[in-house]
This record gives structure tokens, sequence and C-alpha cells, in this order.
């Protein structure tokens, strides 16, 4: 487990943690995200936090992939992967930053700002030149985050995920440029 404040703390998931890590989402994503699903979000959880899924992340000597904890409570997971480019553009020695979800009631404590941070000095600490990510273009208040912290929109795509409701497959890359 690694601190980094009074409170807040993360926790590397292991093989052991696919069962738990499923619920934590079920309870963070299907109530935030449910109205952009056919089917409420079931199909798109499976997907990503399925055991054979779980497993590869895990596998990948690129990715990282923790709990969240706030004052030892489980409340969220973050997920990066260093080196890694977008597949339409080629952004050289970079950090993508794949997931950072936080349940509502931890929202608005500056816990993603933390989390921001640490993703930020570790990408500095191995000398990459950027920090990216993909955030659905209905996401405002997200949106609103990263340029926050220092991301500027560089392109939008479409999702073909036939679960996800048309008007909800508009994705922005976002980037941070470090050097």
């Amino acid at each position: 487990m690694t601190k980094l404040s009074e409170d807040l703390s993360v926790q590397k998931l292991t093989s052991a943690d696919q069962p738990e890590l499923i619920e934590l989402m079920k309870e963070i994503y299907i109530p935030s995200y449910k109205h952009i699903w056919s089917d409420s979000g079931e199909w798109y959880l499976d997907q990503m936090y399925n055991p054979e899924a779980f497993q590869n992340d895990l596998d990948d000597p690129k990715s990282h992939y923790y709990f969240v904890l706030y004052e030892g409570w489980k409340i969220g997971i973050l997920k990066y992967s260093y080196p890694e480019s977008p597949e339409l553009v080629d952004f050289p020695n970079s950090l993508k930053l794949h997931r950072i979800y936080i349940s509502k009631e931890y929202q608005g404590k500056g816990i993603a700002a933390q989390l921001m941070k640490r993703v930020e000095s570790i990408a500095r600490e191995r000398n990459l030149n950027f920090i990216w990510l993909e955030v659905m273009d209905t996401q405002l208040q997200a949106q609103s985050f990263y340029r926050k912290m220092g991301f500027e929109w560089l392109f939008t795509y479409h999702l073909d995920f036939k679960k996800l409701l048309p008007k909800y497959r508009g994705i922005q890359i976002l980037r941070k440029t470090l050097k």
C-alpha cells in the first residue's frame, strides 16, 4: 500500500481482487453511467472486469492498477499504463491514464486531484513527455476537471460499442505536456 496523504492511499490490485473489483465497480459505475447504455452498463463491466480481461491487465508489464482507499475504505480505482500511445496518433514516451473512478459520496474532496498529482509525479520521475486520456464528450464535469489539471483537447473520435447509446459515443483525447 502506498500512502498519498493522511487519509488517502492506493493498494496494488492482485488476481484475488477481481471479485471485489467487479462489485466495487457495480456500486460506482452503474449509478453514474447506466443512462448511457442500453443494458445499464452490465456489458461494459463484464468486458472490462471479467476474470480474463482483469488478469490480462495485471499481466501487462506496462499496466498499473490500484484500489483507492480513503480512511481505509475502498472507494475507487486508479489505472494507468506506460509507455502507451493512442492508436490514432503517436505520442512518444507517454503515460495513459485509463481510469479514475471514485464513489459519488467521496467526490469533491480533492481525491481525484491527489491521484492526478501522483500520476503526474510518476510520469515525471520516468521522464515521460505526456500524459493522455480519453473522456466522453458528454462528460462536461470530467472535462472541466482535466482542463483544470492542465490537459488540452486534441481530437474526438467515436466509440463503436453497440450497447452504448449513439449520443454518448463521442470520445475526446486530452493530453498534458510534461516537457
